[in-house]
């Protein structure tokens, strides 16, 4: 089974909140300067919950080191492990040159801003859920994918939509809960009360 690898430019994204990873199959490299003495309790928390996670200290300082270090990781495990995906996570755009390069070997990598925009490739996800009996969650996905360009924006709008669908059978946490088990599978992002969608 094909990796997920996430790379974290800690320098560049230290606000990283690693709970959107846990029990997510996701192997974590967060990159940490060479003069990084100390480690948030945050932080050192949610990496103990994770399922694979290493801190990766880099050798020396000057200007991109600690970038240098992720390219070179990225190229080994890239080289080592073909069918792998990688995340860089970093708000550094220049990352970008080398990323395109990578994929023009068919190598599945992309960079993202936040942790929140991390998701499984669609193969992966597909595989996560193919021996789960059908619930609440197929059910929505097909009624989003309904509605079209008229899915709710707002996360208050699409938890009124899921009590719809369930006629009322379901109270405010539940359809938030809902909303979180959406988002843990990729099927929506949110950003403060905004939802975007990746249904197919």
């Amino acid at each position: 089974m094909a990796k997920n690898y996430v790379l974290i430019d800690y320098e560049n994204v230290n606000d990283a909140k690693l709970g959107v990873l846990v029990d997510r199959p996701f192997d974590v490299m967060v990159f940490v300067g060479a003069n990084q003495t100390k480690i948030p309790i945050d932080l050192a928390m949610q990496m103990a919950k994770l399922t694979s996670a290493d801190y990766v200290r880099i050798s020396g300082n000057g200007p991109n080191a600690l970038d240098f270090h992720i390219a070179f990781y990225l190229g080994r495990l890239a080289e080592q492990e073909r069918d792998a995906n990688f995340h860089v996570v970093s708000k550094d755009k220049g990352f970008d040159p080398l990323i395109r390069h990578l994929r023009s070997f068919g190598t599945s990598v992309h960079r993202v801003g936040s942790l929140s925009e991390v998701r499984l490739p669609r193969a992966a996800k597909a595989k996560s859920v193919a021996n789960a009996a059908p619930g609440p969650i197929d059910a929505i996905v097909r009624k989003l994918i309904g509605q079209g360009a008229s899915k709710p924006r707002r996360v208050r709008t699409l938890a009124r939509t899921i009590q719809s669908l369930f006629r009322g059978d379901m109270d405010d946490d539940q359809a938030r809960s809902l909303i979180d088990e959406m988002s843990e599978q990729g099927y929506i992002t949110v950003n403060k009360e905004a939802v975007s969608y990746h249904l197919k």
